[in-house]
């Protein structure tokens, strides 16, 4: 192809575009409208008062303390949040435990197993000071006695026995075995805590060969002591009956010591203070 293709091709250019619009196909001006000009959007004045944004807290506090960063960014603060204060727990309190004082039970006193012998005078001695009447009054009325009776008299269970040379009496009240000699060597008497059990044998039988004649091995409480004491079992000997008496007795203790029972006929022994000496009375 040579410069004549190219000239026809621009002529056809400028046909086209000379010619009258109505008469060809391409668009057309329909109306002119025309654009107001755009308005410029208001430009924010920078402020001289800061803004400042609360910060809500849970509790009650003092005035928020804020951070101006006016230089860099003018009208605005930082806001640095204040936590509220921690809270300091409140000590639980202890309570101290009551103690209830416990009454303690009341210990009934029984008569002394050893007598001792007490200084009487007769200011102190309502038996001696006819003016002052005792307290308790003796269980018997012979013999008389020189003092007044520590308490009442007691009644109580009580087991006898004659020896060779002697007597022994249980009293089940004081849980005691009064031993009485007839030989005039100190003590004439004494007093000892019956401590045998039901569990224990009664007797030893390998003393029975050794036994006299028409006497007997003492059992039980008796037989205990009298096993347990070589000393005693010479001076009252052996049991002159089998078995022992039982009865009720009555015994009372005086104000010096002294110590008077019944026997099982209903005599009175009163066994002096301190094991000294001691008389039947019928």
């Amino acid at each position: 192809m040579g410069k004549r293709p190219l000239m026809f091709i621009v002529i056809l250019l400028l046909f086209a575009c000379t010619s009258d619009p109505n008469l060809s196909g391409g668009p057309r001006l329909v109306q002119e409208v025309t654009v107001e000009p755009t308005l410029a959007l208001p430009t924010r004045e920078p402020s001289s008062t800061p803004v400042v944004i609360a910060v809500a807290t849970s509790e009650l506090t003092s005035p928020v303390p804020v951070a101006t960063i006016e230089g860099r960014f003018p009208g605005y603060v930082l806001v640095t949040p204040t936590l509220p204060p921690s809270k300091t727990p409140t000590p639980t309190q202890t309570i101290t435990p009551t103690f209830t004082q416990t009454r303690l039970p009341t210990v009934t006193v029984l008569p002394p197993l050893f007598p001792t012998l007490s200084a009487i005078t007769s200011a102190s001695n309502p038996a001696v000071n006819a003016n002052q009447p005792c307290a308790a009054n003796w269980f018997f009325s012979q013999p008389i006695a020189a003092v007044c009776p520590l308490a009442a008299a007691m009644t109580s269970s009580a087991s006898y026995q004659q020896f060779q040379h002697g007597f022994m009496i249980w009293v089940g009240q004081q849980d005691a075995i009064y031993v009485v000699y007839d030989s005039q060597g100190l003590p004439r008497w004494q007093v000892f805590k019956d401590n045998y059990e039901d569990s224990t044998p009664e007797y030893d039988p390998s003393l029975v060969v050794s036994q006299p004649n028409y006497t007997w091995q003492p059992r039980r409480g008796f037989g205990s002591i009298w096993r347990d004491n070589p000393s005693l079992q010479e001076r009252i000997g052996w049991a002159v009956r089998e078995w022992e008496e039982p009865y009720n007795v009555r015994l009372q203790i005086g104000l010096d010591g002294s110590v008077f029972l019944a026997d099982p006929s209903g005599g009175i022994i009163a066994l002096r203070p301190g094991g000294q000496d001691w008389e039947r009375y019928t």
